[in-house]
C-alpha cells in the first residue's frame, strides 16, 4: 500500500459501497419514517457513520504501511 494511488482507489471503491448502503437503504428507511428535524438529525447521523468508516479504513491502511515498513 505505499502506492497512493493504489490506497486512494480502494478509498474510491470503499466510498461508493458504503455510499449506496448508507445513503441508500438507511437513508431510504430515514426518509420513510422521520419527518422535520428528527430526519435530518438521523441523516447527519449517517452522515457521521459513514466518514466514521472511511477514516477507519483510511487508519487501517496507514497501519499496514507503518508495519510493512
Amino acid at each position: 500500500m505505499d502506492i497512493p494511488t493504489d490506497r486512494l482507489l480502494i478509498m474510491v471503491i470503499v466510498a461508493t459501497g458504503f455510499a449506496v448502503l448508507i445513503g441508500g437503504w438507511a437513508g431510504g428507511l430515514v426518509h420513510a419514517e422521520a419527518t422535520g428535524l428528527e430526519e435530518l438529525g438521523l441523516r447527519v447521523g449517517l452522515g457521521v457513520v459513514f466518514f466514521a468508516i472511511l477514516l477507519g479504513v483510511w487508519y487501517q491502511f496507514s497501519r499496514v504501511d507503518e508495519d510493512s515498513s
